[in-house]
Parts: structure tokens; sequence; C-alpha cells
């Protein structure tokens, strides 16, 4: 019998309270207007009784701590004769700022269970509104018993930021509270997702026990890290770059049909992705070895007896200038293997791709071994190489422009036809490599040798790139040996997931298309 009564259930999507809040122009503050009456909705046997209390008024609000936020009480009561489970979100929610949809990190909530009589108890989720008019899951899966009664108390201010906040002033804000005994599909910011676990490189953590932090000379480990760390020096932009490093296992995308591991975020607060292969026939992120792969046996370039080589793209060989040797005018081999898997399968997710900087790092560093200026056939050791193989000190900077690859001239040299390239020995050593030290527990061990996009050196007749070997060594080769290529993206700021995901392998995000 309540096998038939359940399928009578009509779930409904169930109106709280409406808040309104408006931002002055002189200073940022509130004022609320709200009218909420309670509202029972009965489903067959099942009926949700919602209870409306003191509502959200913020008048004359100014930036503030939590404890001076705007509270709404509500309660919900089952008042049927079944279990049910019910989840809660602020849904239609409309942000905007001279009335264009906006976003505001500082205006945050907060929501707490209560007792009867409204005393706070235990917090129950916090977040802000940096998603903009996106649905917030407040609470999900919470189980309700006949005749019970659960309170909450949700908070809203504008958090004080110890700085002008011009950019809080003349936004207008209302939603609504729902419950509802459907779970809804949330798309939320990549980004925002990742950023909660989040810690500093440079300080002790769970997986770091230096208290000077990730010593880059060592492999990541449970000790030397594993997990997402904020790069020193970026902690204060306004879009500071995390990175991904050990063995994680919740760094799994799926993207225009393939599957993905999220490397770093950018400056531009996009988000850079390697290539991991095609999802399982149930949508699982699993693969290893030359699934990973595009292609498995690709030179770099199969050409390799001068500087110029070294290049995504090159200029002359045997030129007497550093200048003519590394024009970009010919396209290596590897990236004509890319572009030509790119034109085939990735053009019509370009607008979801952001033009970031592929560093072709060929500035050049003289020392007693490599004394040329990186012309010809001199012997030449490149910048990675030192930071890499000699002093093990991964950076992302790229000085020279010649070598910032991007599609547009804004932002570098505009040679790319595609928003699309290799990651550089420094991005995979961030991850966990070392130069000549094997690590198999991190995440982009695949079990297969690839290319990296950075020079190593042109010594006697030949020249060398990074790239990383079947165990994981990031390691150095002639550029006419043939490895694995897996193609990186970038997905442009902003970009949203679908709830359903937790990045695992198993369950892997979905990028909102």
């Amino acid at each position: 019998m309540d096998k038939i009564l359940k399928r009578k259930y009509i779930w409904g999507i169930l109106i709280l309270a409406i808040i309104c809040i408006t931002i002055g122009t002189s200073y940022a503050y509130f004022t609320a207007v709200a009218n909420s009456e309670e509202q029972v909705v009965q489903s067959g046997v099942l009926e949700l009784t919602y209870l409306t209390g003191k509502d959200i008024t913020l008048e004359g609000i100014f930036p503030s701590e939590e404890v001076d936020a705007g509270v709404h009480q509500f309660a919900i009561e089952n008042t049927g004769t079944l279990d049910a489970t019910y989840y809660m979100y602020l849904d239609n929610i409309v942000l905007q700022k001279g009335e264009q949809a906006t976003q505001s990190d500082n205006l945050k909530w907060k929501l707490y269970s209560a007792d009867e009589s409204y005393i706070e108890q235990e917090e129950i989720a916090t977040g802000d509104l940096s998603d903009g008019n996106n649905t917030i899951e407040l609470d999900t899966d919470i189980t309700i018993r006949p005749q019970e009664k659960q309170y909450y108390i949700l908070k809203i201010w504008l958090q004080e930021t110890g700085q002008p906040q011009n950019e809080d002033q003349g936004l207008t804000f209302s939603g609504q509270i729902i419950a509802t005994t459907e779970k809804k599909t949330v798309n939320k910011n990549l980004v925002n997702l990742m950023k909660t676990e989040a810690v500093l490189d440079n300080i002790a953590s769970t997986y770091v026990t230096s208290p000077t932090g990730i010593d880059f000379s060592k492999i990541s480990s449970d000790t030397n890290g594993k997990g997402l760390y904020i790069l020193h020096g970026t902690e204060n932009n306004p879009n500071p770059i995390m990175y991904y490093r050990g063995a994680v296992e919740n760094n799994n995308v799926k993207f225009a049909n393939y599957c993905w591991k999220i490397v770093r975020t950018t400056e531009t607060g996009g988000i850079k992705l390697i290539y991991n292969g095609e999802p399982s026939a149930s949508g699982q992120c699993t693969a290893t070895g030359s699934s990973t792969l595009i292609r498995s046996n690709v030179a770099f370039n199969t050409t390799y007896d001068d500087n110029a080589y070294v290049g995504y793209m090159y200029g002359e060989a045997d030129s007497s200038t550093y200048e003519d040797t590394h024009k970009n005018m010919s396209d290596s081999v590897i990236k004509k293997v890319i572009d030509e898997w790119y034109s085939q399968n990735m053009t019509v997710y370009t607008d979801q791709l952001e033009d970031t900087v592929w560093c072709n790092d060929r500035s050049v560093v003289q020392d007693s071994s490599y004394s040329g200026t990186g012309a010809g056939k001199e012997a030449t050791g490149y910048e990675p190489r030192n930071r890499l193989s000699v002093n093990k000190t991964p950076s992302l900077e790229c000085v020279n422009e010649n070598d910032r690859f991007t599609v547009s001239e804004e932002n570098g040299n505009g040679a790319l036809m595609y928003p699309v390239a290799l990651l550089t020995a420094d991005e995979i050593a961030y991850a966990g490599a070392v130069y000549d030290q094997e690590n198999r527990s991190y995440y982009l061990y695949n079990n297969y040798s690839w290319w990296s996009l950075s020079p190593n050196c042109f010594f006697s007749s030949g020249a060398y790139a990074f790239h990383v070997d079947s165990a994981s060594n990031l390691s150095s080769n002639y550029l006419y040996s043939t490895f694995g290529v897996r193609p990186a993206i970038s997905l442009k700021k902003g970009i949203k997931v679908q709830s359903v995901g937790d990045g695992t392998a198993e369950n892997p995000y979905v990028i909102v298309e």
C-alpha cells in the first residue's frame, strides 16, 4: 500500500520567503521588503508544512561581520505518516548592478540548524554570491520523520573587507528559499568549488610537514604535497593561482566528450586541463597508458641539429642570431599533430576556452657548459633546464613575449591558430614530478612517456626537450625521440559544472556546455 501511495506524491517547489535587498549608492547598505505567509503543501499522505518566522530586515546595514547579519528563521514540518527526504535551495536569485547581472564575493550567507526557540545550533553550510544568479544549494538529502518539525536560521550579510568596497555599491538582490522533495540539478562555478579546499604551498598543512611548505626538489608525497595548493605570492591577486599536486583523486572533468585532469587555475581565472582519454560507456574517467594520449609515438621535431628546433614554432636553422633562430615561422611536428586533432574534434567548443599563455620558454642561461646564445649550433642551456634540472625551482613566469604562445596578440605572440598546446615542465613539477626522480604516485602518472612544451638545451649535435617518462620521471631527450601527446586546454573564467559530479574518476565533474 505504501508503494502505491508514494507513486501519488506530487513533488513541488515550495517558496518560503521572498527576500529583497537593495544596496544604496552613497555607501553599501541594505533595506529589506518581505511578505511571507505560512505555506502548506500536501502531497498524497505526505504533508510538508513550511512555517515562516522572522523575515530578513537589513535596513541601513553597512559592511559588517556575521554578528550583524540579517536573519531569516523558518521551520519545516512533516505532518504526514511517512518519512520524507527533502532539499533546500536559495533560488530565483536576481543579483544585479545597473540592471545587469553580476556577482559578489562579499555578499555572504550561512545556514544553521536551530531549536524550537530559534536558538542557533550547528552550522550546516556557508557561501557567498560569487556565482551570481545561479541557484545555491543550502542543504540536501535531509530526512524528516512523521510529525517532526525542523528549525533553521539563514543569515545574509555584506562582509567587511577592510578596504573600499565600491564594487558593492548600487547592487540589488532578491531570492527565494525553496524546499522540495525532488533534487534539483545545480550548476556550480568550478573555481569556487575548488578553492574551498586550497591551502598555501609555503606553509605546513595536512600533507606538508615542512614549516616552509613544499620542497620542489622532492617528489610529491603524503608529507610533501597531496591536494590543492595556492601558489604563494599570488594569494592576494584577483585570481590566485591554485594547482593540484600529488596523488589527488578529485580533479577529473568531462568536457567535449573527453576526460581531462585539472592541473591548475590561470592568472585570469581560467582552469587549465590536460587530456586523459575518453570516458567509458558508464561515463567514468579511469584511463591509463596510451589511451590517455591522442598519439603515442610522435617526435617533438624530426629535425634536431639546431637550436631552432626546440621551438613549438621555429625560425631559420644555421642562423647567426638568436632572433632569426627563434622566429615563430614554422610549426613543429608536435604542433601540427595537436592542431590537426583540435580541428577535427574541438572547434565547436572554442567559445568555452580562454586564450591563455602557453610558455615555450626559450630564454637562455649561460654557464661553463652552455655558453651559447641560442643561435645556430651553439651549445645553449635554456631557462627550464636551469630551473628544473639544476635548481629544481619551478616557475610559471614567461619572460619573452616571443615564447608566450597565444591566439591573440593582446596577451602573447598571437602565433597560434587554436587555444591548445602542451603543459610546461614547470607545471608538471608543481604537480609532483622532479627531474630524474621516479614518481608513480601523482595524478599525471599514466604509465607512458609524453612530451612537455619546455626546451632543455642544445648540446653537441642535438637539441633536447623535457618529457615525462613511463616511470613519471621528469626527463629530457632528443627532439626526434617519439613519445606520447597529451594536449592541454584552458576553460574560461566562470565555467560551470553540474552538481552531480564530485571530481572522482568514477563520478567526474561535468562541464555545462
